[in-house]
């Protein structure tokens, strides 16, 4: 059976090794990783069998089967091994390694299978609500890959929000610099001085979020939320930035947060002058 996952120093860059036997498979991997989309099936069965041959030190395998499975409903099992990589990386980290002080670099291609583990289990803890070891693991992350390479920073907001952490998130977001400040982290900075009653500074969010997303802050209105199917009539193979679908699938990520604020429509609407009863 191959040996587990491992780091060593060369210099003062951390290097994650897994054993030698995965570079036989490496093509059948390439492959399986190609199809998962159009043929799930057929990939599972390659990636069931790279497992049976490297055992649980293939990384990318077990994510890979983890993704395939949750998309075909089997969720038990493919979180199961999305645990499971993440715990083989863990242990992989040797006792002098310093978080914070020690990084782990994403251009170096043997360290993407220990970054990507680390941050597939983050989407699962808020799943679960345990958004305390959600944020604890984005911390982490950002710690050892300061570049963010993953983008774990992008799941920090919805946590500080769940957790009730106003002041903690707006001190967060005011060290962003402005390129990093996106739809939903400036939205949730608006709800954030909202939550905390200091209404001057939400209306001058809000105004500042309106002018840069405004079919946010219209959806944030509406008494009644659509995918905008009719919004483009070419297909796009990715929702395009600024567009009323990328404000629904904002709102829809984090509806729970916002519908929970039963007074935020008449907020709004008393900051912006919008009617009541918009569809």
């Amino acid at each position: 059976m191959p040996g587990q996952p491992y780091f060593t120093k060369e210099d003062d860059t951390w290097v994650f090794h897994q054993p030698a036997v995965l570079v036989a498979y490496h093509s059948e991997l390439l492959h399986a990783m190609d199809i998962m989309d159009t043929r799930p099936l057929a990939a599972e069965r390659v990636f069931r069998k790279i497992i049976l041959a490297c055992g649980n030190s293939h990384i990318d395998a077990l994510l890979s089967l983890a993704v395939v499975l949750n998309r075909t409903g089997r969720h038990i099992e493919g979180n199961a091994l999305m645990h499971r990589a993440h715990l083989f990386c863990i242990e992989a980290l040797p006792a002098d390694f310093r978080p914070g002080t020690d990084h782990v670099y994403w251009c170096m291609l043997e360290n993407r299978p220990f970054l990507r583990a680390l941050h597939a289990v983050i989407p699962e803890y808020i799943k679960e609500k345990h958004y305390e070891r959600a944020l604890d693991k984005i911390n982490f992350l950002l710690k050892i890959n300061p570049q963010d390479d993953t983008h774990a920073a992008a799941l920090l907001p919805v946590c500080y929000m769940h957790l009730g952490r106003y002041e903690a998130y707006i001190n967060w977001y005011q060290q962003q610099p402005a390129g990093n400040r996106t739809l939903e982290n400036t939205f949730f900075s608006f709800l954030a001085f909202y939550k905390l009653g200091l209404t001057t500074q939400a209306k001058e969010r809000f105004l500042e979020a309106q002018q840069a997303w405004p079919h946010m802050a219209a959806e944030l209105l509406k008494s009644s939320h659509q995918f905008p199917t009719d919004e483009f009539t070419e297909y796009q193979a990715q929702i395009p930035p600024g567009s009323r679908q990328e404000a629904f699938v904002c709102w829809l990520a984090s509806r729970e947060l916002w519908q929970r604020e039963k007074g935020l429509k008449k907020f709004i609407r008393s900051v912006t002058g919008a009617p009541a009863g918009l569809p």
